[in-house]
């Protein structure tokens, strides 16, 4: 599949067409899932376009977060080593999920007529004790989500302005081309490990909105 879209409407076609494709069996829940978030990369990237063209954000912003788009779309980041952060949100997330169809399920035992009233109120009262308590640890995950977020940012901010003064230095003839190399690398790396945090921290807090 090729992940060039002229619009944003176009993008949204070939998502849907993905999702067809897992309906149908065409492709793995691995496949789904890697084409998807390339895709929605690229409805990120258009968007992106269109707020720098409004002014809503700087050139620096769109810089930044370009990069980090690009790197998905090209399948430069397939497979990332989840932020602990994100994990717990996921995992969270899934609990909310099964307690809501245990819920569902007592339910139908309830209108099938499988168990008593009684028997439904009691399950049902803990069931909606263990959503209550898993919604509210959900709640504090979303605040440390974006707090990290935040700080990442910044970090990203610090580790590129480190980069561009390198450069400086190096054409400046500050540093030799070997130290430039060696410093170039490691804060490349960081700022690769960083990139990969925020986008996984990022999909972590699209479960929650």
């Amino acid at each position: 599949m090729s992940f060039e879209f002229k619009t944003i409407k176009e993008a949204e076609k070939a998502l849907e067409k993905v999702e067809e494709d897992l309906i149908m069996g065409k492709i793995s829940e691995e496949e789904y899932k890697n084409q998807k978030r390339r895709i929605k990369a690229c409805i990120s990237l258009l968007e992106l376009e269109d707020l720098l063209i409004e002014g809503k954000i700087t050139e620096d912003e769109y810089k930044q977060k370009k990069k980090e788009y690009e790197a998905i779309i090209s399948g430069e980041i397939v497979e990332k080593e989840v932020a602990p952060l994100a994990k717990e949100v996921k995992e969270i997330v899934s609990k909310i999920k099964e307690v809501k169809k245990k819920r569902e399920k007592l339910r139908d035992l309830l209108v099938n007529k499988e168990i008593s009233e009684k028997t439904f109120n009691k399950l049902d009262l803990e069931y909606e004790e263990k959503e209550k308590n898993l919604t509210n640890e959900l709640s504090e995950k979303k605040e440390e989500l974006e707090s990290r977020i935040s700080e990442i940012e910044k970090e990203l901010e610090k580790v590129r302005l480190q980069l561009e003064e390198l450069r400086a230095r190096l054409a400046l003839e500050e540093i030799s081309g070997s130290e430039y190399d060696a410093k170039k690398s490691t804060l490349e790396k960081k700022e690769k490990s960083l990139s990969s945090e925020m986008i996984s921290l990022k999909e972590a807090l699209e479960l929650l909105e």
